[in-house]
C-alpha cells in the first residue's frame, strides 16, 4: 500500500506579515517541524511539498523520504490539487498544514487506520470545549449544540481516488472550500474522525508564533 503525505507550504503570508511557513523556530523553518514528523512514520514513503513558485528552487529540504516539490495555486485548495495530479499510484494521501507544526505521529497513524479500516476519509478533531454562538450583523441569532461540534485540524487522511473525484467535481462547479473534508462531504464520502489536540493549533497571528516558541523550548508564555 503506497501512502503519500502532501504537506501545504504555500501560504503567501498576507495577514502573517510574512511567509510564516520560513519562520525559524528553534532553528528550523516552521514547515520542517512537518516534515520532521513524517520523517518518523514508516508507513508513509512519499512526502509533495507544496511551496510558492518563487520560492521552488531556492528551498532546501531536508528528508529521509523521496520529497516533491510542487508549485502552489491561488487558493489553497488550488494547491492541494496540483499536488494530486503530482501523485502516482498511491492508494492513501494525506494532507496536512504545515501551519501547524505540533502534529502528532499518531494524528497521522490513526488516520491511516481509519481509512484502512473502510472509511473514505479520517480528519483530526476536537471536541469544542467552549459554547459556541451563530452571530449575524453583530446580533446573536443561535446557540449551537457543542455536544455535536468538532474543532477541525489537519493531517486530514483520505483514500487518494476518492479525494481526487472530489476535487474534479468541486472545480466543474467553481466550489471551494476550507479544507478537504468538506469537498468529500459535497462528493457524498464517508469521513469519521481521529483525536486532536489544543496543542495543534495552527499558526495564524503573531501570538500564535510566541505560543509555539514556548512550547518548543519549554517555557511559559505568561
Amino acid at each position: 500500500m503506497k501512502i503519500v503525505t502532501v504537506l501545504l507550504a504555500a501560504g503567501s503570508g498576507k495577514r502573517f506579515g510574512e511567509k510564516k511557513q520560513f519562520i525559524k523556530l528553534k532553528g528550523e523553518p516552521l514547515f520542517q517541524y512537518s516534515l520532521n514528523t513524517v520523517n518518523k512514520i514508516d508507513e508513509i514513503s512519499d512526502v509533495v511539498l507544496v511551496l510558492p513558485p518563487e520560492d521552488i528552487d531556492r528551498i532546501k529540504v531536508f528528508s529521509f523520504k523521496n520529497v516533491i516539490k510542487v508549485e502552489g495555486g491561488k487558493e489553497r485548495q488550488d494547491s492541494v490539487f496540483n499536488a494530486l495530479q503530482k501523485i502516482e499510484k498511491a492508494d492513501i494521501v494525506i494532507i496536512h498544514d504545515t501551519a501547524r507544526p505540533f502534529a502528532t505521529e499518531k494524528m497521522f497513524l490513526d488516520g491511516i487506520e481509519n481509512v484502512k479500516k473502510g472509511w473514505d476519509g479520517s480528519i483530526t478533531a476536537i471536541k469544542a470545549r467552549d459554547t459556541i454562538k451563530e452571530v449575524e450583523d453583530k446580533q446573536v441569532r443561535k446557540t449551537l449544540n457543542r455536544e455535536k461540534l468538532y474543532i477541525i485540524q489537519t493531517p486530514q487522511t483520505f483514500v487518494y481516488s476518492k479525494l481526487l473525484d472530489a476535487h474534479n467535481k468541486v472545480r466543474e462547479k467553481n466550489i471551494y472550500g476550507t479544507d478537504d473534508a468538506y469537498l468529500m462531504e459535497i462528493a457524498g464520502y464517508r469521513i469519521t474522525i481521529n483525536q486532536g489536540s489544543i496543542l495543534n493549533f495552527k499558526i495564524t497571528t503573531k501570538e500564535d508564533m510566541i505560543l509555539a516558541n514556548c512550547l518548543v523550548k519549554g517555557k511559559s508564555p505568561f
